[in-house]
Order: structure tokens, then sequence, then C-alpha cells
């Protein structure tokens, strides 16, 4: 097996392997050497309870160490080099599964890799303080929903990388999904004919709102857009369990009132619609069924098995490893800041509607900048890491 290379150790072993080329006749012909690759060196930060570092979901995509989980071998051109957790003992157990090196403190990955994965849940609350040494020094970085639990840390967030020009992700896979992007051309599509949208049900297959709601609110804003007037969320609970901060959820309503919607290149609708969205656990992944003036159009995403889970990883997990690639590699923002602050504002919104309002639908430009939604895990991070 050819090894592999980081971009640490690239450009020496290129530089050797070009000083061989020219040592005379024992040298090999050019049409019969195998081009390496060099590999973007990656760090990951959160790698426990609720990260998708865990569970042998985006770990095996990166570093190909488990043929049961991700049986494709290396599929990117990415590798995982660095890793931390707030719990020394779990950072530990990755590294040696992952074949990576753990570091003691959370900012000392700074310096040794090419771009960052902040991959945890349970961490929201502190992706400020957690990655902010990495946006100062421009490492392009994936931060992982719901982004912020106030507009004011999304902003802070924000306004680090844009400060330092660092180019960031907040994404969620059924934002990359195939049914995510036919909906939206037949979107395109129906205002282009003249057609106008009426509304829209959607099912997500969630049991919570803050870790999994979000992936159904997050398909509706990708295919719809993020022009919402009002957002409401009708549930018993938020949380999946009950915890010190936490009340357990049994279902979950979503609703969001758009002003109107627009498509480059396809046409405006200014009048307004009403969607909705079921959150349990049906069949499918995602579902949707699009109300225009015709009639109506269906489509879903099916909860995909078999293979040890290989059709699931490869069809709804992978194209979000694709998409942090590209990031790293290309240092181009696939949203805007803008465009991330708005979905994080919409997700707050209906959050406090729930928290506060019953349910009632709350207007999204109401939301006060300092409003700060609730963490099942207040104290998952001991802020003296911070000093």
């Amino acid at each position: 097996m050819k090894p592999e290379h980081t971009r640490r150790n690239f450009l020496g072993a290129a530089a050797a392997a070009g000083g061989a080329a020219l040592t005379g006749a024992g040298a090999a012909r050019a049409d019969d050497a195998v081009p390496e690759t060099e590999l973007i060196r990656v760090g990951v930060v959160a790698l426990g309870d609720n990260s998708h570092m865990n569970y042998s979901i985006w770990a095996p995509m990166i570093n190909p160490v488990e043929p049961d989980k991700w049986a494709y071998g290396r599929t990117t051109r990415m590798r995982i080099t660095h890793c931390w957790d707030s719990r020394p003992d779990i950072a530990a157990a990755f590294a040696g599964k992952y074949r990576c090196e753990a570091v003691k403190r959370y900012d000392d990955m700074v310096g040794k890799v090419d771009g960052m994965i902040f991959a945890g849940f349970n961490e929201v609350p502190w992706w400020p303080q957690l990655t902010k040494p990495y946006l100062e020094a421009g490492i392009p970085s994936f931060i992982n929903r719901p982004f912020a639990y106030s507009m004011k840390a999304a902003r802070e967030i924000v306004d680090t990388a844009a400060r330092h020009n660092t180019p960031i992700l907040c994404t969620d896979e059924r934002e990359y999904i195939q049914q995510a992007i036919v909906a939206k051309q037949k979107i395109a599509d129906l205002l282009k004919q003249g057609r106008r949208i009426l509304g829209a049900h959607s099912t997500n297959a969630s049991g919570e709102w803050p870790q999994h709601g979000v992936h159904g609110l997050y398909f509706l804003l990708e295919v719809l857009g993020l022009d919402v007037e009002s957002a409401g969320y009708q549930a018993d609970g938020w949380w999946r369990e009950v915890t010190p901060t936490a009340t357990k959820q049994r279902y979950g309503q979503l609703s969001l009132q758009y002003r109107g919607i627009s498509v480059e290149g396809a046409g405006e609708q200014r009048e307004p619609f009403m969607v909705s969205q079921f959150q349990t656990w049906p069949r499918a992944d995602i579902t949707l069924r699009l109300y225009h003036d015709l009639g109506w159009w269906d489509i879903q995403h099916e909860h995909t098995q078999g293979e040890n889970g290989m059709n699931r990883h490869f069809y709804l997990f992978f194209p979000t490893v694709l998409a942090m690639q590209r990031l790293f590699e290309t240092r181009e923002m696939q949203w805007s800041y803008d465009y991330i602050l708005g979905k994080t504002k919409i997700y707050l919104a209906a959050f406090k509607s729930h928290l506060e309002h019953g349910g009632a639908m709350y207007p999204v430009d109401d939301l006060p900048e300092d409003w700060v939604a609730p963490s099942p895990y207040a104290d998952w991070i001991d802020e003296r890491i911070f000093g």
C-alpha cells in the first residue's frame, strides 16, 4: 500500500523524489510514476456524546480504518491528524482508533492543521471560545449546527471569522440530499411557469428540537429560502430526556410564515404562504408536499439502511464531508456569513416561540440579540480551560 502524505511531509517527499529523478540512468520514466496525493491536515474538536465524530459517522470517511463502517477506503483528500475533547480519555481513545494525535489544549492545533471540524452538539454554547483561535489564524472551519444559542454568540463567531477573512461552514446533511436539490428545481420551474406557491407540509425524523429538529428546519430553508416573517414551534418538551435544564419532548410541530419566495433566474412571488413540519420518526428522513395553484407535488428521502449502515452513510452523511473538503481546499464559502446568521435566527425564533409563547407564531425580526436558548448540557465544559 502506498504511504499517505500530509501537507507537512509532502513537500519534503516531493523534493526527495525530484532529486532521485535527476540522479541518472536508474531514474524511473515520468510516465511510470504513480502520482502522490497531498492530504489536507484536519483537526477535530468534540469527539464524544452527540458528536458526528462519535458513532463511526464522519471519522471513518476521513480516516478509513473501519472497513465494516466505511467500505470505500480513502474517498477524500483529507486526513484527521490531530484531535481534542474536553474529556482527555475520550480524545486518547479517538486518537488510538483513528491514528491521529490527541492534543492537551483546545487551541493546540493552530499551526498544525489546514482545516478544522467542530463536530459536537453538546459544545455549541462554547463555539465562540473554542473556534476563536482557529478563526483568528485564518483556518477554514466547519462549525456544527445549530451554530449558536443566541444571536450575540452567532455574531461573535461570524465577526471573528470576517475580521480574519476566515471561511466557515455550518450545515446539515439534509441541505445536500438529492431531494433538496430536486425540490429547489421544482420551485424554480413553477415560478418560471407563473405558478403560485400556496404552502407546504413536511415531516422530519426527529425526537427533539435542538439537535435533530434543526435537520428539518435547515431542509425547508434550503428549499424555500430565508424570507420567513414568523416562526412557531409547538411541542410538549424540547429534549429527548429530562436533564437539569431540559424537559422531555414527545412531539413537535414547526410552522413558518413566509413573506414570499424568489429564485434567481426563475422569478419571484410576493404572496405569503405557510409551511408546517411534523417532527417525529416516520419511515423517511424527510418528506415534503408542496402545494401550488395546480395541485401538489411530493418528494421524500427514504430512511436507507443495509450493509452495516453503509447505504445510510453514503446517501445521507457523505455529502457533508465532501462539503468540508471543498471549504478547506478552496476557501470558498458555500453560504455567506449573513445566510448562516439568518438561519440561526429563524431556529432561535422558533425555540423562543416554544419556550415563552406557547408555540404561537413569533416574529423573527423581534428576536432580541441577547436572548439565549437553553442547552440540555449546560455544564458540559469547565470554562476554566479558557483562562
